[in-house]
């Protein structure tokens, strides 16, 4: 207030003289201007604060229409934002105070009024209401904020135990401040027994001085009996002279969704940690984020080696092509899930089969943020599969396929010679006179022979040839991309090879020989088997003519 400024003073006051006397004390100011509006009664007073701008009122609390302090609290009630001096004529400092408490700002005696005095309480009353409006409207702020964060407030004078809650620190557990009154006790009744040793913890040493905040994750007890998880935070703002904690001032926030959240989270994870497959999560670009224990079990990478690297950084073992890793990227980009098998290499460089599943997560726009891969070793699987398959195919004692696999191989490549128009050379072999091997020297002995013969005929095999025990000394064998003359090359060859190289055992020395039968397999052959018995004939021809030779069907 300026020197400039005219303060609009509303004087109600019944009595004629007193009114006059506050006209010439305002009149008398020497540096502010003041101009004065009275009125009789206080509703006469209440239209003209509803009419008219005033900046302060002046009020006698005995009035024809109102007494004592209903006249303050009417007032008051009428507006908020006007500062009040109580007119009294009575030297009562209890009465003058509950005033002040019904919302006066400033309060004088009649007898006791001067210039300098009223115009020092116009000054200080307009001063004081403009603090309690700014801190009036800080509290709004501050409570607006405290309901948009949905966060109990709780102010606890520590000495005597009083605490004043707000509305919100009441409701998130279900009651109405009338129902949990003032004092810490009622806080004390509803934390969860368990849930003291945390709060002392971060309490305590705050009350000696030794933190600068207090805070704990506690549970409340709700009005209908559940628990409800709350962060309780807060910081003395009183010390007394003995450095005792006096005032201390903090607010609480419902957590529970929160807690859930973890507690839910927590479940997953263990559930993950007691699977037997091996789990891991990445990012988008493949980058490790997570991984369980039976990963690292599987293979060989703890979990902090493995976070932030890519799993082909760890376990590639160059044995899928590119095309290979390229339509797993395409199809897991594209939102779906890949299953597969992969060979894999472990950390000590061990080579495994593994079945993986690799599934995009996405979030709830729908882009894909993550991938969760699942682990599982097959090694022991594929190697029952291998073995299984190699029973039903192959024959026990030679390693050679069986007969019926043998006449499927062949069939197929019957297939291939009608598609591309080759010939195939097909080699039917008979060990001669292998029943006295037998019967001088007994089966065992007969058993090594036909596996004596069979190295030998690896070591003259290519690739591509496929060779097959169709019963007891009777063998074949299909010779891919071979025509007749090269097939009597080779077959002379094993001959030969039969022949001079004996077989050496248990301080025998034990020869013997074999017959060749040889046909071309091309278009116009029929069908598999009868190239196989054109073979069987020429070898039937083989040893009419004395066995220990090759002979071709023409």
């Amino acid at each position: 207030m300026t020197e400039a400024t005219n303060c609009c003073v509303l004087l109600i006051e019944d009595e004629p003289g007193d009114a006059s006397l506050v006209r010439q004390y305002l009149r008398a100011s020497p540096n502010l201007r003041f101009e004065l509006i009275w009125r009789e009664n206080l509703a006469d007073g209440e239209q003209t604060i509803a009419q008219q701008k005033i900046d302060v009122v002046l009020v006698d609390l005995s009035l024809p229409d109102s007494r004592g302090l209903d006249t303050v609290r009417r007032i008051r009630k009428a507006t908020r934002v006007l500062p009040i001096i109580v007119l009294t004529g009575h030297d009562d400092t209890e009465f003058s105070l509950k005033a002040l408490d019904c919302g006066a700002q400033d309060y004088l005696i009649k007898t006791g009024i001067d210039t300098d005095s009223l115009v020092r309480a116009i000054r200080y009353a307009m001063s004081r209401i403009s603090l309690e409006r700014r801190l009036y409207e800080s509290e709004q702020r501050m409570g607006m904020a405290l309901q948009s964060a949905n966060l109990g407030l709780w102010d606890w004078h520590i000495p005597s135990g009083k605490i004043i809650f707000n509305d919100l620190w009441a409701s998130m557990l279900g009651y109405t401040l009338d129902d949990i009154g003032a004092d810490i006790d009622i806080w004390k009744r509803l934390v969860h027994p368990d849930d003291w040793q945390v709060i002392h913890a971060s309490l305590d040493p705050h009350l000696r001085g030794e933190t600068e905040l207090y805070s704990s994750e506690h549970r409340l007890r709700h009005k209908l009996g559940h628990w409800v998880w709350v962060h309780d935070t807060g910081r003395v703002l009183e010390w007394d002279m003995q450095g005792q904690a006096i005032r201390a001032v903090g607010i609480h926030q419902d957590i529970s969704l929160r807690k859930a959240s973890e507690l839910r989270d927590h479940l997953l994870v263990s559930a993950l940690e007691t699977v037997e497959h091996g789990v891991l999560i990445t990012d988008i670009n493949a980058g490790i984020e997570w991984a369980n224990k039976a990963f690292e079990t599987l293979t060989g990478y703890s979990r902090d080696e493995a976070i932030g690297m890519r799993p082909n950084e760890l376990l590639k073992s160059g044995e899928q092509t590119p095309a290979f890793y390229q339509n797993l990227w395409d199809t897991i980009l594209s939102g779906n899930t890949w299953r597969g098998e992969v060979v894999n290499r472990r950390k000590n460089g061990e080579l495994y089969d593994e079945e993986l599943v690799i599934t995009p997560v996405k979030d709830l726009q729908g882009c894909i943020r993550h991938f969760v891969g699942v682990k599982q070793d097959v090694s022991i699987r594929k190697r029952t599969e291998t073995e299984l398959w190699e029973l039903a195919t192959t024959d026990g004692l030679t390693g050679f396929l069986n007969r019926r696999h043998f006449m499927t191989r062949l069939e197929e490549e019957f297939a291939r010679v009608q598609r591309n128009q080759h010939r195939v050379a097909v080699l039917m072999l008979d060990l001669d006179h292998f029943k006295q091997i037998n019967d001088n020297y007994g089966h065992p002995t007969g058993d090594a022979m036909l596996q004596h013969f069979a190295n030998i005929i690896r070591t003259e095999l290519r690739k591509i040839d496929v060779v097959g025990r169709l019963g007891g000394e009777e063998f074949a064998i299909f010779l891919p991309d071979t025509e007749a003359e090269p097939a009597v090359v080779f077959a002379e060859r094993l001959r030969k090879l039969l022949a001079d190289t004996p077989m050496i055992i248990d301080g025998h020395t034990i020869s013997i020989t074999v017959s060749i039968g040889i046909a071309t397999m091309h278009t116009d052959s029929g069908t598999a088997d009868c190239v196989l018995t054109k073979a069987d004939k020429a070898l039937y021809t083989a040893k009419e003519h004395g066995r220990n030779r090759v002979r071709v069907w023409l």
